[in-house]
């Protein structure tokens, strides 16, 4: 009989006795015992001699390092204490923050099954950090590796961790008969801070996959995401730091071939460091040929679909042109939409002749500055470029309270179009360990083509993002001519609401403990009325069933009751037709997934019911297979089938998705993509050889065909064929 692990803090006694269904105990934990873990406050040293970051970790190169071993377990169970130990090693000096560890492992519990950088490294066992230069809580950079060194950096938005961002820094593993060793080096020159504040934060983070287990130094509060920037301890007594002469310049060249015309483009990109918290940006001839082509949408709406960005010019310091509360759950009515530029209106590529940027923070004064001069949309002889700018501004007035303003100016088609708006936001936690997030914001567009009165947006948000209870309210406003240029917009002239909650149970005795990682209800109302009052759109949701066991499988059963009031018909296929009214209709979904420990999982959500006044039965399938570090295979399918009346409609799509990695270094990327609503057939390879964090090669082939009249009657619609070197020099 295995020896159960000994909490390192007890429950409560009214939480201990506080149960649901008289089955489990609330996970809850008592204030006194966790504020051995909170608010952590460290002095690391500042050495002399910098380690050799091989993976090796020697004596002799860490032995003045700042020494961290007292990790506590956040999943699945709050308070325990780790099954092996992980000892951690932090120091600086004026070039660089180190971070070391010693993970203690069994070897056949490490999933390890990676060596393409950036590419589904969550879902492996991984250690890291999170550091917040400013110590205010409100953002921090990313920085995790899996034990064969694949890298994750990433920034923290608050709450949102926006997984696009990318910078230069160095991690090296090693395995050994314990386990695994990482030692990582973090330039100065690769993060703002405020040279003039001693003080950051700093999380560390180690993540187990066989048994999921999750362990941090540092719990402000249990009931957060613990690698949200406000769950950071302190470290104090940083200074004396250089970022030499705060010169990067990112020179590239590539030849490409786009559909039958063919060139070779020299880019360059020049920052400077004004001050270690502010950075200027100039671009010229911005090449973004290589870039992955998105996810081929299957839209079965009547609305615009968003995209996220993926160019590394729009994703540097991308945080700081958040504006209201969008991200993650909402982008309707964004006042700025980085995709908008050099895009057109119909998502056609718009060449960049040049761009500047301006990001950091000033004192209590974050901000983002940006103007780029590209081909204009109408491309008309008076007309042949235009400029598109964007200043955003949020000032910290302390810790909870935040008051910030937008402005835009300019449009793809050139015209002289502009967006002004306004935002507050305030942050704390309540009841001891509850957080609680309120936003509100509002915002006016000056469009040339404006013909109504009603061009504002505005909308509020309440959130208590709390792992056991969470809640949130949304109420949104979007005028019938709110449309702004460089923004994003899927529906206007409405009113929008919505409330949203759930309540989630971590067992943490008896047989549910010893089986369940958790299981959790969910309930929402979401509802859209136009400027009258008149309801246009509403979604019921019931969510019964939410279990995860203790492997990572997971189920999810939910109802979903449904109105929509068309006010005109809509012809959603050549052979179905949904008649103008109301319709009111109801379908149940089920959703399954395997833990991504294993060699071969797999995830499937089925939906069964009606849609409009059609039947509805449709299923997406991914098969995922890593039968070592070289392979990562995804085959997704899914199928949606409608019938109206004896009138059927079939939509299919699937993609293929291979990763082939040689070694570290070399990575082969391919992805394949079709569906049956767009007639549509896409590839994407990227051949990348990454011999340094500073230098990069790549030869990308990106092909798309209509296919609407048959695979062998197929017309070729884009075709982008590119050679890219890249190479960033610092001084």
């Amino acid at each position: 009989m295995s020896k159960k692990k000994q909490p390192k803090f007890k429950l409560s006694a009214f939480t201990k006795h506080f149960t649901i269904l008289g089955l489990v105990s609330s996970p809850w934990v008592n204030a006194a015992d966790i504020a051995n873990y909170q608010n952590r406050s460290v002095t690391p040293p500042k050495i002399s001699s910098s380690p050799n970051i091989d993976g090796e970790i020697t004596q002799a190169e860490w032995q003045n390092a700042l020494v961290i071993d007292d990790f506590v377990e956040y999943r699945p169970e709050v308070g325990q204490a780790p099954d092996h130990p992980i000892k951690a090693l932090v120091a600086y000096d004026e070039d660089y923050f180190y971070v070391a560890a010693h993970i203690t492992q069994p070897a056949d519990t490490i999933t390890d099954r990676l060596l393409t950088q950036g590419s589904f490294a969550w879902r492996e066992d991984y250690f890291g950090l999170v550091l917040d230069t400013n110590f205010d809580k409100s953002d921090a950079y990313l920085f995790h590796v899996t034990p064969s060194g694949v890298k994750i950096d990433g920034l923290v938005d608050g709450s949102n961790y926006i997984e696009e961002w990318n910078t230069i820094w160095y991690a090296k593993t090693k395995k050994t008969d314990k386990g695994w060793d990482i030692e990582i080096a973090i330039p100065m020159q690769s993060i703002s801070f405020d040279e003039n504040k001693s003080s950051w934060g700093l999380q560390l983070r180690y993540k187990s996959s066989k048994p999921y287990q999750q362990y941090y130094w540092n719990l402000n509060n249990t009931q957060d995401s613990p690698w949200n920037a406000n769950q950071v301890g302190e470290i104090k007594n940083i200074s004396g730091l250089k970022q030499g002469k705060g010169i990067e310049v990112r020179t590239g060249l590539s030849a490409n071939k786009i559909n039958d015309e063919s060139n070779f483009e020299p880019s360059i990109d020049v920052g400077y460091k004004f001050t270690p918290n502010l950075t200027g940006l100039l671009t010229l001839n911005t090449d973004f040929s290589g870039t992955e082509i998105d996810a081929q949408d299957v839209n079965m709406t009547r609305f615009n679909s968003y995209f996220n960005e993926q160019r590394d010019f729009f994703l540097q310091d991308a945080q700081l042109f958040q504006f209201g509360q969008f991200a993650p759950f909402a982008t309707n009515g964004m006042p700025f939409y980085s995709r908008r530029i050099g895009l057109s209106p119909e998502s056609e590529v718009l060449d960049i002749n040049w761009g500047t940027k301006l990001t950091g923070q000033i004192d209590q004064t974050q901000l983002g500055v940006l103007s780029v001069n590209q081909d204009s949309a109408t491309q008309s002889q008076n007309n042949k470029s235009t400029q598109l700018s964007v200043a955003r501004l949020k000032e910290l007035i302390d810790k909870n309270h935040s008051l910030g303003g937008v402005y835009t100016q300019g449009a793809p088609t050139g015209d002289d179009d502009s967006t002004i708006g306004i935002d507050y936001s305030y942050n704390d936690v309540i009841l001891e360990d509850q957080s609680i997030r309120f936003n509100t914001w509002y915002n006016d567009v000056d469009n040339e083509h404006a013909t109504g009165s009603d061009s504002a947006s505005y909308g509020l948000q309440l959130e208590l993002p709390n792992d056991t209870f969470y809640w949130r309210t949304r109420y949104q406003h979007i005028g019938e001519d709110y449309n702004p240029s460089m923004g994003f917009v899927s529906r206007k002239s409405i009113e929008y609401s919505e409330h949203v909650t759930h309540y989630r149970v971590r067992p943490n005795e008896g047989v549910l403990a010893d089986n369940l990682n958790f299981f959790m209800f969910v309930a929402g109302r979401f509802s859209t009325h136009d400027l009258n009052g008149n309801l246009l759109s509403e979604r019921l949701t019931f969510q019964p069933l939410s279990i995860q066991n203790k492997n990572s499988d997971s189920i999810r059963l939910a109802y979903n009751r449904k109105t929509e009031n068309l006010t005109a018909d809509w012809a959603f296929s050549d052979s179905i037709t949904y008649k103008a009214g109301e319709h009111k209709f109801d379908s149940w979904q089920l959703v399954a997934s395997s833990g991504t420990q294993r060699p071969i999982y797999a995830t499937l959500t089925v939906n069964y019911g009606e849609h409009f006044s059609a039947d509805l039965v449709d299923y997406y399938a991914n098969l995922y297979y890593q039968p070592n570090k070289h392979i990562f295979l995804n085959v997704g399918r899914g199928s949606y089938y409608y019938e109206q009346q004896h009138n059927k409609y079939a939509v299919h799509r699937s993609h293929i998705r291979l990763n082939v990695a040689l070694n570290a270094d070399w990575s082969w990327n391919t992805l394949l993509q079709h569906n049956t609503r767009s007639d549509k057939f896409s590839l994407f390879s990227r051949i990348k050889y990454q011999s340094a964090p500073d230098a990069i090669y790549q030869i990308s082939l990106a092909k798309g065909y209509d296919i609407s009249e048959g695979w062998s009657e197929r017309t070729e619609t884009f075709e982008e064929t590119s050679l890219k070197i890249n190479y960033i020099h610092r001084w």
